[in-house]
């Protein structure tokens, strides 16, 4: 690690806690208002459009919540240099539920299709962009490439954290009359991971320009 950076983070460890806070609230009311109903195994629950695919969806959910979970502490070790042991067994962890969260993701893209093409796209392409972020981080560790790694893994996250983004904007959007409900879905089943993608690739680019300078 660079000594400049390793300076920095001793000067300024209360942006890293506002930003690790201010998403582990985000994760904690994603979890509790999106994820938790869905522990109501029934048809009611899950509506007549996800009962049929419900085993898809219920991995799709319990993937992504430890993926979300484990993938927050684990930025937060990278970030901040602890990355002994427990980095590495949550780095295995979190390479499991993408795994797992992804296959779901894949089936609902692909049993839904047929129903809402432009939303099952949406979805497919999620599961896809978080397969190959995970992957290349996977890969750029195995190499040790450290820095290579360190930035596959918050566009990994950032992808991981479509679930919470999703939640976040949808019902705003609907209440403020944007556009219809299945409009917003549709936009958003894009727009939670390719929206995100797009803001974090320029910060991380710029941060390798400041660094030289």
């Amino acid at each position: 690690m660079a000594v400049s950076e390793m300076a920095f983070r001793r000067q300024f460890p209360w942006r890293l806690f506002l930003v690790f806070g201010v998403m582990a609230g985000l994760v904690l009311w994603f979890i509790i208002h999106a994820a938790l109903p869905y522990s109501s195994f029934n048809a009611t629950t899950y509506t007549d459009y996800y009962w049929p695919r419900r085993f898809g969806l219920v991995t799709h959910i319990a993937g992504g919540i430890v993926a979300i979970l484990v993938g927050l502490v684990q930025l937060w070790l990278g970030l901040t240099g602890r990355t002994r042991g427990l980095h590495r067994t949550l780095g295995r962890i979190y390479l499991g539920a993408v795994t797992i969260a992804s296959a779901g993701a894949f089936y609902l893209a692909l049993t839904i299709g047929s129903e809402s093409f432009a939303y099952a796209s949406g979805l497919f392409g999620l599961a896809s962009a978080w397969v190959i972020t995970t992957s290349m981080a996977y890969v750029s560790i195995r190499h040790h490439a450290l820095e290579q790694h360190r930035e596959w893994m918050i566009r990994s996250y950032v992808v991981a954290f479509a679930f919470v983004t999703f939640r976040l904007l949808d019902k705003p959007l609907i209440a403020w009359g944007v556009a219809k409900d299945t409009e917003v879905w549709t936009m958003m089943a894009f727009a939670c991971w390719a929206v995100p993608l797009l803001v974090a690739e320029p910060l991380l680019q710029l941060r390798k320009i400041f660094r030289r300078r």
